[in-house]
Formats: structure tokens, C-alpha cells, sequence
């Protein structure tokens, strides 16, 4: 008996599930890295310590911030000293934070630590009293600036990519 137009065309099909499962995948960029993040965030907390305690040391003092000389790490410094470290120790950690986009930050630390290096240590006299430091603090700074300079010159950045499958899908059923 031939169904007339008015009637649904369901109950022909009501046994059979209806199903769809759609597939893709998806690229995922990672952020480039570099070995001088890490030269970058070594030293800067390396800095940020030897801030923190001298500062811890000398204790605070904002009426004069060179009075008191301490010792840390077999060189004197003052509460300026500690200051100065721990500023230059946020801008290297901040350097080896960004991926691939600290390298003038730390290229620029890294200059500014070879040249007062430098200064430091043709000229030591001058920064015994302010500063607390001397020739040997001066010979440190020329090394950090000449390892933050090398490094974010020569080291490569490295890009990679992953490739992340996921199936997801979703069905329609019908009843009998």
C-alpha cells in the first residue's frame, strides 16, 4: 500500500541510527626558547639573592644608603649595592621570561654590566665609599656582561611546533 503524501515518511526508516563523527586536527605553536632565557634567569636570580641579602644584611636605612657596609659573597657592598642588584636581577629574570623576545633586554643588561664592570675596575676608588664594592666586584660585573652579551648573541632560538589530533563527534538516534 503506496503511502499518500500526507502521512510521515518515518516509519520507513525507523530502525536505522543516524550517526556523524567529524575529525580534525589542529597545530599548536609553541613559543620559541632559547638557552639564553636561561643564562638570563640563572644570573638574575643569582642577583635578586645577593640583593635580597644584603639588603637583609644592612637593613633599611633610606636616610643614608651607603653607611653601612656588609659582606656578601666575599664582597663588601652597601644598601645602594643591594638595591642596584636586585633591580638588575628583575630585569634579567623579566629577559629570561619572554620567550625569544628578552634578547635586547638582556643584550642591554649585559652591556651595561661590561661597561660599569669596567669602570669599576680601572677606577675602584670611586665606589669603595658609595658603593662598597671594589676591583674584584669589578672583575665579577665584566664576566656576567660578557656571558649575558655572548649568549644572547650566539645562542639559537629553537621553534617547534607540535601537531595535536583530537576526534570529536557527535550522532543523532532515533527511536522505535
Amino acid at each position: 500500500m503506496p503511502l499518500s503524501s500526507d502521512e510521515p515518511v518515518a516509519a520507513e526508516n525507523a530502525n536505522v541510527a543516524q550517526s556523524r563523527t567529524i575529525n580534525y586536527s589542529t597545530a599548536v605553536q609553541r613559543q620559541p626558547w632559547s638557552l639564553a632565557q636561561l643564562v638570563a634567569l640563572t644570573l638574575g636570580v643569582a642577583f635578586l639573592v645577593l640583593g635580597g641579602v644584603a639588603l637583609a644584611r644592612t637593613g633599611i636605612n633610606l636616610n643614608d644608603v651607603s653607611a653601612t657596609p656588609v659582606k656578601v659573597a666575599g664582597s663588601t657592598q652597601t644598601q645602594l649595592t643591594a638595591y642596584i642588584e636586585l633591580v638588575f636581577g628583575a630585569l634579567l629574570v623579566l629577559a629570561g621570561a619572554v620567550p625569544g623576545a628578552g634578547r635586547g633586554l638582556m643584550t642591554f643588561c649585559g652591556i651595561l654590566a661590561l661597561v660599569f664592570g669596567i669602570v669599576v675596575t680601572a677606577q675602584p676608588s670611586s665606589f669603595t665609599h658609595s658603593l662598597g664594592i671594589g676591583k674584584g666586584y669589578g672583575i665579577f660585573l665584566i664576566i656576567v656582561g660578557a656571558l649575558l652579551v655572548i649568549t644572547s648573541v650566539v645562542a639559537p632560538i629553537h621553534w617547534s611546533r607540535g601537531l595535536s589530533q583530537r576526534d570529536s563527534g557527535f550522532g543523532t538516534r532515533q527511536r522505535v
